[in-house]
């Protein structure tokens, strides 16, 4: 999943820190990218907010180090709030009571979509959670929310479609003398895997912003633009060298400098292990794994308790017939599980 970092930017396209779904926002300000810019600086660079309140130094760590997502030019599935993605859902038991959600609306097919799923950039903070996992090691877990995640095409048909989108980087900080905290490895991840990247291999924006792409439709978190083949599916014979099955085919994220998305101008910030709020911000219910709890009253409104899969439930059928087992992937899967279920919390760098 690892394809090669660089070291300066090759970008013409327009940068901003959120300016609605499929908007380029207003460029103020140019930098060595080539592309144009938004004057977006991280909320505190001092030891004061403009409040004049002292910055928690777990919050300035998040901003500090937030990344700079480049969105795909032709991008037409962006980022949001949960908040945003919530008003058009709706909270239900499985067949084991855990909670899912799912859109309120119904999907007359596999690959059919409804306007939330466009996302809403202007609304779309970074979640981010400070995580001091010990032995000098801090851990800056950064979460993307979009509401869909489109798929691909083979064979004329959209496969692997899913109601909602979890995408993260990490950055891994050791502490020194003072608990002065030093950059020095990232993760991205892609779908289900991902690599880690030492720190002085990653493209950084002012110094200490990493800058990621983010695939088109599917988001998936790369360290370069272009085509990045990340599954190949279908069998094919190792002497004849032809495909033996249904369907033989690369699965290619693509990457380009389309919209830049500076996260550090919209930080939800928590400490992952005291579980609280940073800068004003409340825990979060569905930061929760007890996936059977009810929580408020009407438990259908999904921010009123844990959430276990984040969208719908996968539908296998093509033509009334389930041949995801031929092709590897249903045409609409599950809604994945949330921050909370990932592998990020534990000591390795993931």
């Amino acid at each position: 999943a690892s394809d090669g970092a660089t070291s300066t930017s090759s970008s013409g396209g327009v940068e901003t820190g959120g300016s609605g779904g499929g908007s380029s926002g207003d460029a103020t300000s140019g930098d060595a990218t080539g592309g144009a810019t938004s004057t977006g600086d991280p909320p505190t660079t001092g030891d004061t907010a403009t409040t004049g309140e002292p910055v928690d130094p777990r919050l300035e760590a998040l901003a500090t180090y937030a990344p700079r997502v480049w969105l795909d030019k032709d991008e037409e599935y962006f980022p949001s709030s949960v908040e945003f993605a919530f008003a058009s859902m709706t909270r239900f038991a499985d067949g084991e009571g855990k909670f899912w959600i799912r859109s309120t609306d119904p999907l007359e097919s596999p690959s059919d979509t409804l306007p939330f799923f466009g996302g809403d950039l202007e609304s779309a903070p970074v979640y981010a959670f400070y995580a001091d996992k010990g032995g000098g090691v801090v851990d800056l877990v950064y979460f993307f929310w979009y509401p869909y995640n489109r798929g691909k095409s083979v064979v004329d048909t959209i496969w692997g479609n899913h109601v909602g989108d979890w995408e993260h980087i990490t950055v891994r900080l050791m502490k020194g003398p003072g608990d002065e905290l030093t950059p020095i490895q990232a993760y991205l991840s892609a779908h289900s895997f991902g690599g880690v990247y030492e720190w002085v291999e990653i493209e950084r924006y002012q110094d200490t912003h990493p800058v990621v792409y983010s695939a088109w439709g599917s988001h998936g978190v790369w360290s370069t633009p272009g085509d990045h083949v990340y599954m190949s599916i279908g069998e094919t014979d190792p002497v004849f060298d032809v495909c033996i099955t249904l369907v033989c085919t690369d699965l290619t994220d693509v990457t380009s400098a389309g919209i830049a998305w500076d996260t550090w101008e919209r930080v939800a910030g928590f400490d992952y292990f005291a579980k609280e709020g940073l800068g004003g911000e409340v825990w979060p219910v569905w930061m929760s794994d007890q996936f059977t709890d009810p929580g408020a009253d009407p438990i259908d409104v999904p921010g009123g308790g844990p959430i276990f899969r984040w969208g719908n439930e996968e539908d296998c059928s093509t033509l009334g017939i389930d041949i995801s087992d031929l092709i590897g992937v249903c045409r609409l899967e599950d809604g994945p599980t949330g921050p909370i279920s990932k592998d990020v919390w534990g000591p390795e760098l993931k």
